[in-house]
């Protein structure tokens, strides 16, 4: 596998077919379906890739079955087909999730109106499964009884329930790991990609959009690299990013939402999620259940409580949440599950991140407009300016999916003749025979030193490519070596430094390794990592001080507050 190089010279001595701004997942999936077109692209990223909401969101791969209450037949299509998708091009990564939803009365809320729906909602998605391995094929849904639902959570309010439905989603065994193989699937395909690259003017001529002008924030030099196209895929900074360099503004304006959620480590729901109906209400439904839903889901050996919305107007940069706001997230769904008895001190771990809201005037204390479907927006049409497309994506679902559309309106730009997109149906880094891969190697060489938990964390985060990892310990057996409680091998922070790009310790910590994933590690093992990087790098005590320093304020920017 192409090893990922920082090679900021090479970006300014060619004229690429295409530029992409933002390497978030939206960004990263277009750079893979250009390159499967044959397109010569460069991807740039003014942080690290996959920095933000990319990977701090409530990892669940929805395959549109909750739309079905909105009458949006196409948007259930388009999250079965993208769901199936990702089960297919990264086994390793995505996996089914059983979730349960518990029905009350006889009504919106019960059970037969829920059984109806499911059952629509198979016949709208039966080749969901198509060409799918047999681990990762979404059953149909069905109904539960009331006894099995007090079975499975033995603390829910009993009072109206009459059973509860059982269906299937998807969930990413860890969503930087998923945006990574993307990326390194495209640079397997030629791409170029360079992080810490902050686009300070897109360049014109006349009508035409004809390159960027970029500054390296880690060598504090400015430069421009050339392109016929450029793609603006950068995520909550996409319409500033047009404001500040052309003068542009999007209509209309893109809300956002701040979206929430917190892990604790401790399974609550055994192996089931569990749907939990709340207060607050979505007003676009045609089909009202009686609230939406927070899910308190089982991963890994954590429980994943969410999601929260809260429209959020400010620079990306100053997100935050206040322990208020905490306390009052764990008040909520202690009320909607009482068994989950959760502790504001439990937490142990925020993510949050931006994403695309419904209407302004729409949102109140209880009701929400959520977003319906990604921005993609050619500015020749909407601007006069050619060679420019912004895309601003809704959910991670659906970032393949929006970057096909957006690489087909790319060829139209460069008239080239279209070119179907493979990037369905081609497996990305770790995905190819997968299966085989469970099957027939968990005994033999390097691998059989090491304790199953760490075999499996080397599989699913790395898929069939693990090999890459290994190979580092290959002639340093200390690097075989698991960190202290964790399933980490010191052979993860050389590879991540040599063949993904990592350029700081947070790049390793957080975006490469399963470190930043459920919990806090202990100081020692960041130190510990830091020196491994140090060494690697050359940094000398200073930077590794800072590095990491930068690395631990990280962990407590939110927990801070819990």
């Amino acid at each position: 596998m192409k090893k990922m190089k920082r090679d900021t010279a090479a970006l300014a001595k060619q004229k690429y077919d295409l530029i992409i701004i933002g390497g978030g997942i939206f960004g990263i999936c277009a750079a893979w379906d250009a390159t499967l077109r044959g397109l010569s692209v460069v991807l740039i990223e003014k942080e690290d890739f996959a920095h933000g909401t990319s990977a701090n969101h409530f990892k669940m791969v929805h395959g549109g079955i909750r739309y079905l209450q909105h009458g949006d037949i196409v948007r259930v299509r388009e999250s079965c087909r993208e769901r199936s998708a990702l089960m297919r091009i990264a086994p390793h990564l995505v996996k089914p999730l059983p979730i349960v939803m518990p029905t009350y009365g006889h009504g919106m809320k019960g059970k037969e109106i829920l059984s109806m729906g499911m059952l629509l909602y198979d016949l709208l998605t039966l080749d969901r499964n198509a060409k799918l391995p047999a681990e990762n094929k979404i059953p149909f849904g069905k109904c539960l009884s009331k006894s099995k639902i007090i079975e499975l959570f033995p603390d829910i309010k009993s009072k109206g329930l009459t059973g509860g439905a059982l269906f299937y989603d998807g969930q990413i065994q860890n969503p930087p790991r998923l945006a990574m193989s993307f990326l390194r699937s495209a640079v397997k395909e030629g791409a170029a990609a360079a992080n810490y690259l902050e686009v300070t003017d897109l360049l014109r001529e006349n009508n035409q959009v004809t390159g960027v002008k970029v500054k390296d924030k880690l060598a504090s030099v400015d430069f421009i690299i050339q392109g016929k196209v450029v793609l603006n895929a950068a995520g909550p900074w996409a319409h500033h990013l047009l404001k500040s360099t052309l003068n542009l503004k999007l209509t209309p304006t893109p809300i956002f939402s701040r979206d929430l959620a917190f892990v604790i480590p401790r399974r609550i729901t055994g192996k089931f999620a569990l749907a939990c109906t709340t207060s607050s209400s979505d007003v676009d439904v045609f089909f009202d259940r009686g609230g939406r839903h927070l899910f308190i889901v089982p991963w890994r050996n954590y429980t994943l409580v969410g999601v929260w919305h809260k429209i959020f107007d400010e620079k990306p940069e100053n997100i935050k949440v206040t322990s208020e706001e905490l306390q009052d997230f764990v008040d909520e769904i202690n009320i909607a599950y009482p068994g989950a008895k959760i502790n504001r001190s439990e937490i142990s771990m925020v993510n949050t991140g931006l994403t695309l809201f419904g209407e302004d005037e729409q949102q109140g204390s209880k009701t929400m407009s959520f977003g319906k479907r990604s921005y993609l927006f050619d500015h020749s049409k909407e601007d006069q300016l050619d060679g420019l497309i912004t895309l601003i994506g809704v959910r991670a679902t659906t970032a393949r999916g929006m970057a096909e559309k957006a690489i087909d309106m790319v060829l139209i730009k460069l008239g080239v003749k279209k070119i179907r997109s493979k990037s369905a149906q081609i497996p990305i880094y770790g995905g190819k025979n997968f299966k085989n891969l469970l099957q027939t190697t968990q005994h033999q060489g390097q691998l059989s030193m090491l304790p199953n938990v760490v075999q499996n964390a080397l599989f699913y985060n790395y898929g069939s490519e693990y090999i890459n990892v290994l190979k580092y310990a290959s002639n340093a057996p200390a690097l075989l070596k698991n960190f202290i409680n964790s399933t980490v091998l010191k052979a993860e922070i050389i590879h991540a430094i040599r063949e993904e790009m990592a350029e700081k310790l947070a790049d390793v910590v957080f975006r490469r390794t399963d470190f930043g994933t459920g919990a806090i590690p202990a100081s020692s093992v960041i130190d510990e990592c830091g020196t491994i990087m140090a060494n690697e790098k050359g940094w000398d005590e200073l930077q590794l001080k800072a590095e990491i320093d930068d690395v631990k304020a990280k962990f407590l920017q939110y927990l801070d507050s819990a």
